[in-house]
């Protein structure tokens, strides 16, 4: 038995679970149709409202399992210092996004919104880990808070759910991003925090030289 369900039910509601991720990244997060859906997955129309009630309800639970795992497994990594935890965190989403570019794109519109508190507060923990880190390392600013700055964090990585390029200029969307990050932590950091963030952001305004980025 798993969380109530027998193993043979556990495996069918990974299966349907696991469709509706690919039809998400077929079609869109509105064009998933429950018909589809339970054809493709050896059910019937009716096993799918009896087990999850609604479609709206399917797919968050599909989108919410996959998206919790992802962030499980990146707070898994130990790392010794909290830069390092968040660079890791920046580049992890990155490689995903890009092995799952359609997927993360129908989410896109989904993830972005301030409705969808589940995902906002998932993705926040992760931030808040890593910046708490730093403040514990002692190179945070008396003044800078930790919430404030895994929020901003969290606002600068927001992109990379729905972009792999910037302007089709081979130009990389996390490269952009982790210049952000790092020119705002700059900022509000001392210490080998400060001198790791300003070699990262120094190192990405070399690449950018000469590339037009708006």
């Amino acid at each position: 038995m798993r969380g109530g369900l027998t193993e043979r039910q556990f495996r069918r509601r990974e299966k349907i679970l696991s469709v509706a991720r690919e039809l998400i990244a077929e079609q869109g997060y509105n064009g998933v149709r429950m018909r589809e859906l339970a054809d493709r997955s050896g059910v019937t129309a009716k096993t799918l409202y009896h087990q999850f009630d609604s479609k709206e309800n399917l797919l968050r639970v599909a989108v919410e399992e996959r998206f919790r795992h992802t962030y499980e497994s990146i707070n898994a990594v130990p790392f010794d210092k909290g830069i390092d935890r968040l660079f890791y965190v920046v580049e992890t989403i990155a490689e995903s996004t890009r092995k799952n570019y359609a997927y993360a794109q129908a989410l896109a519109p989904m993830l972005r919104s301030s409705r969808e508190r589940t995902f906002i507060e998932i993705r926040l923990s992760t931030y808040r880990a890593a910046v708490q880190q730093i403040a514990d390392e002692g190179d945070l600013l008396a003044w800078a808070d930790v919430e404030t700055t895994a929020a901003m964090i969290c606002r600068h990585v927001n992109p990379l759910y729905a972009n792999r390029m910037s302007d089709g200029l081979k130009v990389k969307a996390e490269d952009i991003t982790m210049y952000d990050v790092c020119t705002h932590l700059r900022a509000i950091t001392r210490g080998s925090t400060h001198k790791v963030v300003t070699e990262r952001a120094k190192l990405l305004a070399e690449q950018f030289r000469g590339k037009k980025l708006v």
